[in-house]
C-alpha cells in the first residue's frame, strides 16, 4: 500500500529554519501489510518533537531515509496476526516509551516514567 510520509534523506548540514531549508520532503512510500504483532493505522495528526529536531540536525545519528513523527495519533485499520487488546476502528495514540499500562507511574498518569515498559 502506498502512503504519504514526511522523508528525511540527509541528516545533519541543514540551515535553520528549516521552513526555508526544508530537510523533509512530503513522499508516497511503500508500507507492507502489518505483520505478526503489529497494527496499521491510518494517521489522523502527527507532530514532529524534539527527537525528531535532533535526527535532522544530525546530533541523532539514524539510518536514512527515515519517516519522521513518531508522536501520532489514528484509528485501526488492519490488525497483524497474534494481535490482543486491539480491534479495526480503535482510535490510538503513539509514545516514544512504551508503557505497560498497569504499573504505578502507568496508572497515575505519568507513562514516560514507565520501568516495565522501557524493558520490552
Amino acid at each position: 500500500m502506498k502512503i504519504k510520509a514526511a522523508v528525511l534523506h540527509q541528516s545533519g548540514g541543514h540551515s535553520r529554519p528549516y521552513t526555508e531549508s526544508r530537510p523533509l520532503t512530503i513522499e508516497k512510500v511503500e508500507v507492507e501489510k502489518p505483520g505478526k504483532e503489529e497494527v496499521l493505522i491510518k494517521i489522523k495528526a502527527a507532530g514532529l518533537c524534539h527527537s525528531d529536531l535532533s535526527v535532522i540536525d544530525g546530533n541523532r545519528p539514524r539510518l536514512m531515509p527515515m519517516v519522521l513523527g513518531h508522536e501520532a495519533s489514528g484509528i485501526i485499520t488492519e490488525l497483524g496476526e497474534d494481535v490482543k487488546d486491539f480491534e479495526v476502528g480503535d482510535h490510538v495514540v503513539f509514545a516514544f516509551l512504551p508503557s505497560c499500562g498497569r504499573c504505578e507511574y502507568c496508572m497515575s498518569g505519568r507513562a514516560a516514567l514507565c520501568n516495565p515498559g522501557a524493558k520490552s
